[in-house]
Parts: structure tokens; sequence; C-alpha cells
């Protein structure tokens, strides 16, 4: 058996056990393309030289005092650029879906940055721009 069939087994092993498919990297497609029940994605306009994390903890600590019940809220590695060159970075969330949408909304006010959604093959951007995802670039990292 070759190393590649190995690893091709190996993984296939480790997805019966967790029971689920893992993703690989190659395949990987912009969170929010493919909904998932209980779970919310949002991209916040990015500055394209700061980390990630830096921006999502501003947005966060930007929102005010959270008031959520519920959940948690992610950051995700990926970033999608427009044709115009502005960036948004993916957070998603769970739990008390409408508490997070707020503290999102409230930090991107404050920050005065736009926010994003995926609908139907496109970014829509909170400033009514609706751009097809195929005419963006997305980055995972």
């Amino acid at each position: 058996m070759s190393k590649g069939e190995q690893i091709n087994n190996d993984r296939k092993n480790l997805e019966r056990i967790l029971g689920g498919r893992i993703e690989q990297r190659a395949d990987r497609i912009a969170p929010g393309i493919n909904p998932v029940a209980g779970v919310e994605v949002i991209y916040f306009e990015a500055d394209r030289t700061a980390r990630a994390a830096r921006q999502f903890d501003a947005l966060l600590d930007s929102a005010g005092e959270l008031t959520v019940s519920s959940g948690g809220i992610v950051s995700d590695s990926c970033r999608i650029t427009l044709p115009s060159g502005q960036c948004f970075l993916a957070l998603s969330f769970h739990g008390d879906l409408d508490g997070w949408r707020k503290a999102v909304e409230a930090g991107a006010r404050t920050l005065g940055l736009r926010l994003a959604r995926s609908q139907g093959g496109h970014l829509m951007v909170s400033d009514g721009q609706s751009v097809p995802l195929s005419e963006c670039k997305v980055d995972f990292g």
C-alpha cells in the first residue's frame, strides 16, 4: 500500500470513528453558503493588514455589554475579498442567535464597519451591494 493510500484509509477510519466527513483544505467553501441549522454566519469588514483575531476581538469589545443568554461566537479563517478590494472576515455563532447578531451589529456600528451575508450565491453587503461570490477571492488561513 502506498503512503497516499494509507493516508486515505486513515482519514476514512477517522471519519467512521467521528461519525462524519473530515473537510479537506482544498474542498473548503466559504461559511454560510451551505446553511447549518442553529448556526448563523456573518462577515464583517476587515483591514487587510491587521490580524484577524485582533479585529474579531475589537468587534466584540466594541459591542458594549453583551446580553447574550446562551451559545458562543467564533471567528473563522475565511476572508472574502470583493473585486473592489473590500475584505470581509467570517464569524459564526450559535445559541442565542438574536443576541449574538445584535452584539455583532452593535460592534460594527460602533466601529463603522459594514457587515455581509452569503445569500443565493452572492455576498450581500449592508451598504446595498450584492456581489456574486464567483467574482470574489475566497481565502482560508
